[in-house]
């Protein structure tokens, strides 16, 4: 699964230099440019001049380039969305994780998000806002301690990415925000996002962080399953093995970020554990896809001890 570059690395600098413009255009054209687009478009063209380390980094990188280009383009599709589930979900949240309380059966995730703090709120809004950041710095590192886990980290973005996205297409789901703010159903489709808990953190510290982030989402309705989640699993299975603090760390910021998610009213517990299952998936199947070459070449060396024999 390794992408390789040819041994002219210039070739592939020609091409990024034809290829950019074009991509810039298909940008421009279907959703409208922003900053970031030129700036990572023309970090990879960067890359792929600077030298072969730079354009090996690059190879290994592309599934979260492309992955994150590729986000954008998700608002294209979403009118091919069912029916937005509501009611539904909600009352399943309840049934399977709910408490009693003195006014009946109440969901887990209300109770902890009625449970707030203002360490709680800066802790986890800053969890929550960083949710990128961690995996990619993690990618980082595996640069120079394990390029193949480098690469099952980058390929399992992209894979947990789409299936999250296919899911929120055919199985939209509102988050338990959109039912405390507008009801049980049916969905309308016309309400903006809103950053939920993470409010407090902005008025805490006195940003604009998650009010700017949230009215700049294109799909309001793709509680299920949390990627936020998903994207925190995903460096702990890359790097469980390893042992030691990256191990540590990893974990606690995935337990951290499924907190997050309920207590900031962004998921239910149903949508965590929908994020977990999508990164175990995932990994599994990048997993079998890294094994499949080396069985491969094992079995053909086995063959050939054979003949030699």
């Amino acid at each position: 699964m390794t992408l390789r570059w040819p041994r002219n690395g210039n070739t592939w600098g020609w091409l990024s230099l034809g290829a950019a413009p074009l991509l810039l255009l298909l940008i421009h054209t279907a959703l409208g440019l922003r900053p970031e687009h030129v700036v990572l478009t023309a970090a990879c063209v960067a890359l792929s001049w600077v030298g072969p380390r730079a354009r090996s980094f690059l190879a290994l990188a592309a599934p979260f380039v492309i992955t994150g280009l590729a986000y954008d383009f998700l608002r294209l599709f979403i009118h091919l969305r069912g029916d937005v589930h509501v009611g539904d979900l909600y009352a399943a949240e309840r049934l399977l994780f709910g408490v009693p309380t003195a006014l009946g059966r109440v969901a887990l995730s209300e109770v902890v998000a009625k449970a707030t703090h203002p360490v709680l709120d800066v802790v986890t809004g800053l969890v929550y806002i960083f949710y990128l950041v961690e995996l990619f710095a993690v990618g980082g590192y595996l640069w120079f301690k394990d390029r193949r886990r480098m690469q099952r980290l980058a390929w399992t973005f992209a894979l947990a990415s789409l299936l999250g996205w296919i899911t929120w297409i055919a199985w939209p789901a509102a988050p338990p925000w959109y039912v405390d703010l507008h009801g049980m159903g049916p969905a309308d489709l016309s309400v903006p996002s809103n950053p939920a808990g993470g409010s407090r953190f902005d008025e805490l510290l006195g940003v604009n962080v998650f009010a700017s982030f949230y009215a700049r989402s294109s799909n309001v309705f793709g509680a299920m399953p949390s990627l936020h989640v998903g994207y925190a699993v995903l460096p702990a299975l890359a790097t469980w093995t390893l042992g030691g603090k990256l191990r540590t760390f990893t974990a606690v910021w995935a337990g951290l970020m499924a907190f997050s998610a309920v207590y900031l009213r962004h998921h239910y517990i149903l949508d965590v554990l929908a994020g977990i299952a999508t990164a175990l998936v995932a990994d599994a199947l990048v997993r079998m896809a890294q094994r499949a070459p080396a069985e491969s070449e094992s079995r053909v060396d086995d063959v050939s001890t054979e003949v030699s024999a």
